[in-house]
């Protein structure tokens, strides 16, 4: 429709024109060579105005010189007129320069400057002979002749070039400068014309609004511009030559009713008579163009710039705003068109870039131009289905004779354009669209399924999903009903993910009557369920959806029982489990109570069978393992499903660093987000077995807020799970999803627990009592049941009274069976002394094991024993210290030795009491009836005992603590005697003089023993006070008949007055051989010697130390 076909009119040849004069003959040869190398390299094209350098091939077409084609001053047709002239001649002789080519040259030129023409070019081909290259060459040539003569300010209008015939090398390079140079000039020249054009158009441009003024002469000189630009490869700045004649058209439509001195627009305003296809190949446009004609035809040419270019996506992006404003500007100018032409045309319109963009794809721009083909296909399969409806083509309906008329008529305004049998044209398409049902349905069904494919191929769902419900009602008139509910089906799961509700609800009351004709009454239910509980419509018809949910339930249609999502027709606002506390677990046999908030959707009450939430023992989904509630309340805002979308991002700092570790950059960066594909089919809902599960029956659901408390014994011990909500309706079953996070309970089992407590120390050898506490579970026991009590050897028990008997086993009866009650017995114990630790045994009745209980019971009172030595007297100190809480009075005590060694007490504490803390220390002197022996001497074993009454309570019974202890080599084996002299000369021992420590060391009188021969001696001084001169410790040795050993030491006293002697420490001194057979070990011994081996008769003394400077 944009213009005529090519073979109508001549096509325009888009090559500059050079003309050629002079010696023809001579261009002849080398015309061939010179067109074809004129386009193979680029030539810098350098405009005015600061316009950018742009890199151009350019060809030429080379003609005759005639002065009548040269171009006028007022002709503005720059494509068909010669801009470059070019003389051409290889006179090589000056004189028969002289003679004929100068004056031919002088009218060539004055011919082009009566025109004002400046770009022309003088070449003189100069034919090489290498044989005559050695002679001289003339002072002056042809070519000096020709730029004195006509290029004195121009020398390079004048250029020789070799005859390119000969392949030499100066013969390359002599062409090569002659196409660089001719290219060059070329582009001068059409520099030239352009600026000249572009200031014409925009003078013409600035008089639109004077009187006179026409849009279609003005629009033929920016063509010109713009044909002129495409012949030069600028097909960006061809485009926006066509742009701007688009915009300024498009603001004399807009302008044009209310403005004045527009008279031309009523040429466009002429009825519409053609809607030929929009043709994007070669064309021209009529001399009467109607408003289509003239958009088609500058869209066709916006459209092949894009192509040139290789924009393939922008001539789809393009075409849809051009639809509309075409639409816009017919309406606007009021042009009458005849029904249905302008949809025909709009549809051709698509089909025809649509066929495009597949013939010039490529698989880099698929995506880009996906994007805005899908839509095109979208409008195309519209304006075929407005056709169908005018033309009566729909399913369930027959062409009437003016209908039929319409489509006679709407063909012949198309006009005829034939395509190849495998590919037909848009034309041929619409027509056999337009010829019967079947063809017209096939048809509509492939652009709607090519628009879905393509809409969900760059993924807008959504919009595949509005086609896909105009394709449901195109399968609901053709009577496929089941397609039709599917596509429905696609469509309401868009419109529910994208919470467009008021499209949802829409969408099920057509799903609803879908399946009615399909008698399907499952889904039927589904649908008016859904229908029913849509807040978005109106009263009238969700009560009517309402009652044929009800009408539907009542039959004898549903055999089974119908699962029914919650989704937005039922809303849990809470769940709360009513335990009590937060984290209190649920007792056996106690009722769990489940307190239910719910908001109904529905317009009108519902009588439920029974209201029942789930209780799970483990999840099914083991990623809800992760969504735990740490409360006992769900709220709608903890049910709420998070959007993943709307996910935060892992937003992380990112620092570049140098090679010298300074900082580059910082920037931020997105890690890596966990993205999944989304899954086309829906999940299949999850349905719990509902084994186990809280219930409350027969009630009912009225439209609002709705609170439940729903009821179940705890029978079973574990931690559950609330699951899912099930509200039955006769055969219906709502169902919710399952609730996250998860609320969970526990129901517990608490044994009874048996406890024996004592309340004090436990003594053994006293009778005390203990608590045993029986606390009962959260079951109840038997009643007059008992619990069994064992004692260990040496344990014996009472209950009951002081006139039972302590034994060793016994049974306490309850005296509570009631879950949660504590009851408390006395139990009466008495363990035998010395006795420490016993067990006792409890057998319960509801435990088939028994209860071991371990007690530590200690000592009333504890005692230490001391040997004190005087020469060979011995003496025991025994202290005793109570450890019972009550008091005792001492009754008596004695202390026993098992060989012959009598002893004499000097204590008398018979009748005192003595307290829990209180100590009392008994000494005895050990008499020795004859001469022990040394074996008597290393084992004496002493006993102590003490009779004692408790005081206090009655108790008159005496008692006995009884204390062992073990004498080892207690004889008395060495005296040691040390004193302390001032030197010769001194009366007094001074402060800082030395004086003399006499050591002496005796055997006691007894036959020593073999290894005593040795003894080494420590001098263990005081430092604040003696400083002791020379060694400290030194060896002695005694034979059997030996007497005293004396050794001398320097002693110098650092205090005065009266300082106590210096310790003397005697040890055994066991020589590195003496009986030692292990020789790694070669180093002596010491032995130290038992308590009373070795008596010091010298401690405790003093010695009167003076000042140094006090004279006695």
């Amino acid at each position: 429709m944009n213009g005529v076909t090519p073979h109508e009119t001549t096509v325009i040849d888009r090559k500059p024109i050079i003309t050629c004069a002079g010696e023809l003959e001579v261009f002849a040869g080398i015309e061939d060579a010179l067109t074809a190398a004129l386009p193979e390299d680029t030539c810098e094209f350098r405009r005015s105005l600061g316009r950018s350098i742009r890199d151009v091939h350019i060809g030429a077409n080379f003609a005759p010189f005639s002065p009548k084609g040269l171009p006028k001053n007022t002709q503005w047709d720059l494509i068909r007129q010669p801009l470059f002239h070019i003389y051409w001649t290889e006179c090589s002789d000056v004189d028969l320069y002289k003679v004929n080519v100068k004056e031919d040259i002088d009218d060539w030129l004055k011919e082009l400057t009566n025109k004002d023409i400046p770009d022309w070019l003088i070449v003189v081909v100069e034919n090489f002979d290498g044989k005559r290259a050695n002679k001289l060459l003339p002072r002056t040539t042809v070519l000096d002749k020709i730029r004195s003569d006509f290029a004195t300010k121009h020398g390079d209008r004048c250029i020789s070039v070799i005859n390119p015939g000969k392949v030499e090398v100066r013969t390359a390079d002599s062409w090569r400068g002659l196409v660089v140079r001719i290219r060059q000039l070329v582009l001068i020249s059409y520099a030239k014309a352009i600026a000249k054009l572009e200031d014409h158009v925009r003078q013409q441009r600035e008089k639109r609004n004077e009187h006179g003024w026409q849009f279609m002469e003005y629009f033929k000189l920016q063509e010109e511009l713009a044909q002129v630009l495409e012949m030069l490869g600028l097909y960006d700045e061809a485009l926006v030559q066509y742009d701007e004649l688009d915009a300024l058209f498009s603001q004399f439509v807009v302008n044009g009713p209310v403005g004045e001195n527009v008279n031309w627009l009523k040429d466009f305003q002429m009825p519409l008579q053609r809607w030929h296809s929009l043709k994007l190949g070669p064309c021209v446009l009529p001399d009467d163009p109607s408003l289509l004609e003239l958009r088609a035809y500058l869209y066709a040419k916006q459209a092949h710039m894009l192509l040139l270019g290789n924009k393939i996506w922008e001539v789809a992006s393009r075409c849809l705003p051009f639809l509309h404003s075409c639409t816009r500007e017919l309406v606007i100018l009021e042009i009458t068109a005849p029904q249905g032409a302008v949809a025909c045309w709009l549809f051709l319109a698509c089909m025809e870039v649509l066929h495009a963009c597949e013939k010039h794809n490529q698989a880099e721009q698929i995506e880009a131009y996906s994007t805005h083909t899908a839509s095109l296909w979208a409008y195309a399969s519209q304006k075929l289905r407005f056709l169908g409806e005018l033309c009566g083509l729909m399913p369930g309906d027959s062409p009437s004779s003016d209908q039929l008329h319409m489509v006679v008529y709407l063909s012949a305004g198309m006009g005829d354009n034939p395509g190849r049998p495998a590919c037909p044209s848009p034309t041929d398409k619409l027509k056999q669209a337009l010829c019967s049902q079947n063809s017209f349905n096939k048809t509509y069904l492939e652009l709607a399924e090519l628009a879905m494919g393509t809409y969900k191929h760059i993924g807008r769902r959504r919009l595949a999903r509005i086609i896909g419900k105009e394709v449901a009602s195109f399968y609901l008139l053709l009577g496929e009903l089941q397609k039709s509910a599917a596509f429905l089906n696609d469509a309401l799961k868009q419109f529910e993910e994208d919470n467009w509700r008021e499209l949802a609800a829409q969408t099920q009351i057509e799903l609803a009557e879908c399946y009615k004709k399909c008698n399907d009454i499952r889904k039927f239910v589904r649908a008016c369920a859904a229908t029913a509980a849509a807040p978005e419509m109106d009263n009238l018809i969700r009560w009517s959806y309402h009652d044929e949910m009800i009408k539907a339930l009542n039959g004898s249609q549903i055999d089974r029982t119908l699962i029914v999502p919650f989704k937005e027709m039922i809303k849990i606002v809470s769940v709360c489990v009513q335990t009590g506390l937060v984290d209190e677990p649920v007792m056996q046999d106690n009722e769990i109570v489940i307190e239910l908030t719910l908001f109904s959707n529905f317009p009108k009450e519902l009588l439920c069978d029974s209201v029942k939430i789930s209780i799970e023992t483990e999840f099914h989904d083991k990623k809800e393992k992760k969504g735990r509630r740490s409360s006992n309340v769900l709220t709608s805002k903890d049910l709420k499903q998070q959007d993943t979308s709307l996910q935060r991002l892992n937003i992380q700092r990112h620092l570049d660093y140098q090679q010298d570790k300074t900082l580059s950059s910082a920037s931020v960066v997105c890690g890596k987000t966990p993205l999944k594909r989304a899954d086309s089919t829906a999940a299949p809902i999850y349905h719990s077995e509902f084994n186990d599960y809280l219930e409350i029956a027969k009630t009912k659901l009225s439209p609002g807020l709705n609170i439940m408390r729903l009821r179940k014994t705890a029978d079973k011990v574990g931690k559950y799970y609330l699951g899912q909500v099930a509200i039955h309706v006769k055969l219906m079953e709502l169902i919710s999803i399952s609730l996250t996070p998860k609320l969970f309970f526990e129901v517990c089992r608490v044994e009874p627990t048996v406890k024996l407590e004592d309340q004090s120390a436990l003594l053994s050898g006293i009778e005390q009592t203990m608590q045993l506490i029986v606390t009962i579970g959260s079951y109840k026991v038997a009643e007059n049941c008992t619990i069994k009590m064992a004692a260990s050897l040496g344990l014996t028990l009472q209950y009951g009274g002081d006139e039972n008997e302590f034994v060793t086993s016994i049974e306490v009866p309850l005296t509570h069976s009631e879950p949660f009650t504590t009851s408390s017995t006395a139990i009466r114990v008495l363990a035998d002394t010395p006795s420490k630790e016993h067990q006792v045994t409890i057998s319960c009745p509801w435990s088939t094991r028994a209860i071991p209980l371990v007690f530590d019971f200690s000592s009333p009172m504890s005692a230490t024993w001391r040997l004190f030595t005087v020469q060979h007297r011995k003496f025991i100190q025994i202290t005793l210290t109570s450890q019972c809480e009550r008091a005792f009075t001492v009754v008596g005590d004695e202390l026993l030795f098992n060989n012959n060694v009598n002893v004499t007490g000097f204590n008398d504490f018979s009748s005192q009491e003595v307290t829990n803390g209180l100590s009392l220390v008994f000494t005895y002197e050990m008499l020795h009836s004859g001469n022990l022996t040394n074996e008597e001497f290393d084992a004496t074993r002493g006993i102590f005992n003490l009779r004692y009454k408790l005081s206090g309570g009655g108790d008159e019974k005496t008692r006995l603590y009884s204390y062992n202890f073990k004498l080892t080599n207690y004889q008395t084996l060495f005296q040691v005697h040390a004193r302390v002299e001032p030197t010769k000369g001194s009366e007094f021992c001074r402060v800082g003089a030395v004086c003399h420590l006499q050591l002496q060391v005796r055997p006691a009188g007894r036959q020593l023993q073999a290894n005593c021969g040795s003894l080494m001696y420590e001098v263990l001084a005081e430092q604040s006070m003696w400083a002791v001169c020379g060694r400290t410790a030194g060896v002695i040795s005694f034979d059997a008949d030996s007497d005293a050993q004396t050794v001398v030491l320097d002693v110098m006293p650092l205090n005065s007055g009266y300082l106590p002697l210096p310790l003397i420490r005697l040890s055994k001194y066991i020589p590195a051989d003496f009986g030692n057979t292990d020789k790694s070990d070669q180093h002596p011994r010491l032995i130290r010697f038992n308590a009373g081996q070795v008596y010091n008769a010298s401690k405790g003394q003093q010695v009167h130390v003076i000042s140094a400077g006090v004279d006695g």
